[in-house]
């Protein structure tokens, strides 16, 4: 992943890692963010054990790729993330976006439920490319009878 990845404390006690895409000056306190996750801590004091999770950081914001605004004034502690916590929180991004990608293609949360339930990563890859197309919009298969070429090859291989 591109970019400067921040974790902050809030003075709501709120804890949450995010990509930093704008660190503001003296004249706009504001940090401008993308893909904000919110650390959820939950103890078992019966277990003795504490458990941590992932959740977007503002309710209905689906899109973690949308820029989002936080005022420095609210941030307590700032440090750079762990690489342990970087791999959970990356995955976490992966499971919202997979998540999103059946909900846009209009599938409701019961059907959604049902489906994903029991599937590995791997079926839900393979699930995702079947009926949606890539499972990761990144990826450009030129050899697809479905990508046309509007340039030869050697200049750069433009794809439409």
């Amino acid at each position: 992943m591109a970019g400067e990845f921040r974790q902050f404390k809030l003075t709501n006690r709120d804890e949450i890692i995010a990509e930093v895409v704008d660190h503001g000056d003296d004249d706009t306190p504001d940090i401008i963010v993308r893909k904000v996750m919110k650390i959820i801590v939950v103890d078992d004091f019966e277990q003795n054990v504490r458990y941590y999770t992932f959740k977007p950081w503002l309710s209905f914001q689906d899109d973690v790729d949308e820029l989002s605004s936080l005022n420095s004034v609210h941030v307590v502690g700032e440090a750079t993330p762990s690489k342990t916590v970087m791999m959970h929180y990356v995955k976490s991004l992966d499971e919202v976006d997979k998540y999103n990608k059946l909900k846009r293609a209009g599938m409701d949360m019961n059907e959604i439920a049902d489906i994903i339930k029991d599937m590995t990563e791997q079926e839900m890859d393979e699930f995702l490319e079947k009926k949606f197309g890539a499972a990761n919009d990144d990826v450009v298969d030129s050899s697809d009878p479905k990508i046309i070429q509007f340039r030869p090859k050697n200049d750069k291989g433009t794809m439409h």
